[in-house]
């Protein structure tokens, strides 16, 4: 990946907060809104002595750990990106928790920047009415569209919003957000929760561009919403590709049970995605849940990376992939990544889109998903033309999905489609295993105003695979048993069972993708690390995501190194030498240091 335009994605939120103008302290249980707030022996008591103020760079907001406040914080003041402002805690213990009673959000930040948000719990689950049937609404706050800070219909846990001017450098790390839900006037809206929303406003026809930039989520747990766990979006921009969102960073995340997609940028560039758990979105745990959604997406984005991440139990009628591409896109790739399990599938890539795909990532018995009528409607490869209802059809160009592992249960048939009029379609080194019994997956690839190109990939066992009558996904295909490290298992979550062994058909058999797909300004198809961390061959690349260098196989579990045949045979290494609990490259030279090996 090329990463000058992005370096202070990984930096720009490491320094430590520079000294504060001033510190305010707040408690609920000993605090008074006549004190003067300015130290922990003298704390404010209320949001609303907050709201009151001003805030100025290098100021400092801290509720006491263990307290908890009900209503809307609106913060009120910018800092600057040398004294950002900081709204955190101070005592020890729990989280501080700001329950946002029923009003639009817990946090507001409006037409702010350069804030730092931290150690806190946000949750907004309370009626938006209060003991006298009146609309909860906090005072001064304008806005139509934002029913003047009720959580009527659409509930925040926190919303930031750029209508007036663009903002910069807010940092959201170490929160608990969670069970946001509104009480709506109308029960199309019961699903309208968000966790987190950064908003911006626009309007073309008068000049006025309103954007975020180098805004990180780090550390955040984001559950039960009642739609999308972190949602960026930008209205008024709409057929306009010059203006995005830039520079965003969400790492270390870990969104589950979120009614709708744990995380969906919109209109953003320069995004990077990573170290981040997707469990259960799309979840139905609660009636108010929109009930369906990838772990991520993608709209209208430019340069975005997702990487060492795991999209599990992804749920829902539609989409529901692990991970997918909608419409709109330029240069997102998706690598490194594990897909457990997701009811919709592996690979689901939209329309419209301009080199965007998935490489070295290991899928598991996704795309499970039946159609009230039975029909199987799961999908290991879903490529299409949607780019919205309005349209016909659009054609993408540089797609691609190469090494890549995929294992396909007994019980499952997801199936590869490739509908009419997609575009280019590059299909390399994919390494597609299934269990020997089971139904038949079908290959549904239609050549008509597409340019596809299937080549060296491996498919075991062939008879479970009803491939396309032209013999488009054969095309240069291997077949033949894989040796994986745990065959028997294989279905299980455990990543290490999915590695080639030695005496694989799949090793160094693979096509050299660097020569066949060109780079794009934002990344290449050189120098990548497998799924395990290998450092990937250019010249002899193996089939799937394990890349294994000549001579660096381990031994599995009740297996011994054979230093005359130069494999595993049998019995003797069997220990974990490292204390890792799994069987690594380093336990084998362990094993030959200890034991004589050369």
């Amino acid at each position: 990946m090329k990463t000058g335009r992005v370096i202070w994605l990984i930096a720009a939120f490491t320094l430590a907060h520079v000294g504060s103008a001033t510190t305010y302290y707040v408690s609920n249980t000993n605090g008074a809104d006549a004190n003067s707030g300015t130290s922990a022996e003298a704390p404010f008591q209320s949001l609303q002595a907050l709201n009151d103020l001003e805030f100025l760079p290098g100021d400092s907001i801290l509720f006491l750990a263990g307290n908890t406040w009900q209503g809307m914080f609106w913060m009120h003041g910018s800092g600057t990106p040398e004294l950002p402002i900081y709204v955190g805690k101070y005592g020890e213990g729990p989280r501080p928790v700001i329950d946002g009673n029923g009003y639009q959000a817990s946090l507001l930040i409006y037409n702010d920047e350069c804030i730092e948000v931290q150690d806190l719990e946000f949750t907004n689950d309370a009626s938006h009415l209060d003991e006298n049937g009146e609309v909860k609404k906090l005072e001064g706050f304008g806005g139509e569209s934002n029913d003047w800070g009720s959580g009527k219909n659409v509930r925040f846990g926190i919303k930031v919003v750029a209508d007036q001017q663009s903002i910069q450098r807010i940092n959201f790390s170490n929160l608990n957000v969670h069970d946001v839900f509104p009480s709506p006037d109308l029960t199309s809206n019961d699903h309208k929760g968000y966790g987190i929303k950064i908003e911006t406003r626009s309007d073309l026809d008068l000049n006025e561009v309103n954007l975020a930039s180098e805004i990180s989520f780090s550390n955040l747990t984001v559950s039960r919403t009642g739609h999308y766990g972190i949602w960026v979006k930008s209205l008024g921009l709409n057929q306009n590709d010059t203006f995005k969102n830039q520079n965003f960073l969400l790492d270390s995340c870990l969104f589950e049970y979120t009614g709708g997609s744990g995380f969906v940028p919109n209109k953003c560039e320069f995004v990077i995605i990573q170290n981040s758990i997707f469990d259960h979105t799309g979840a139905d745990v609660d009636e108010r849940m929109w009930k369906r959604g990838s772990g991520m997406w993608t709209f209208d984005c430019r340069n975005v990376v997702a990487q060492y991440n795991q999209f599990k139990n992804a749920h829902g009628p539609i989409d529901s992939y692990g991970a997918h591409i909608d419409f709109g896109n330029e240069n997102v790739l998706f690598q490194n990544n594990l897909s457990y399990n997701n009811e919709g599938g592996f690979v689901e890539i939209l329309g419209d889109n301009i080199n965007c795909g998935y490489r070295y990532s290991l899928s598991i018995n996704d795309g499970y998903r039946l159609d009230p009528d039975g029909t199987h409607n799961g999908r290991t490869l879903n490529i299409s033309d949607y780019c919205g209802e309005a349209n016909p059809g659009c054609s993408s160009s540089g797609t691609f999905v190469y090494n890549n592992t995929i294992y396909v249960g007994d019980t499952i048939t997801p199936e590869i489609r490739i509908k009419p009029s997609i575009g280019e379609f590059r299909c390399y080194n994919n390494l597609f295993i299934c269990a020997a019994e089971g139904g038949v997956l079908n290959c549904d690839v239609s050549e008509e105003g597409n340019d596809l190109d299937f080549s060296h990939n491996l498919f075991f066992p062939a008879g479970r695979y009803q491939f396309d009558v032209n013999g488009v996904v054969v095309n240069g295909a291997l077949f033949g048993n894989p040796i994986l490290q745990s065959m028997d298992s294989l279905g299980n979550a455990q990543a290490d069972f999915y590695r080639l062994t030695d005496g694989s058909i799949a090793f160094s058999s693979g096509l050299s993708v660097s020569e066949v797909l060109p780079a794009t300004a934002f990344f290449d198809h050189t120098s990548m690390i497998d799924f395990y961390g290998n450092i990937v061959s250019e010249i002899e690349p193996s089939v799937g995501a394990h890349q294994p260098a000549e001579g660096s196989f381990f031994c599995g579990v009740g297996a011994e190194w054979s230093w005359d045949e130069q494999k595993c045979t049998a019995c003797l290494c069997n220990g974990d030498f490292d204390g890792d609990g799994i069987l690594t490259v380093t336990d084998l030279l362990i094993f030959m240091s200890n034991f004589g090996g050369a």
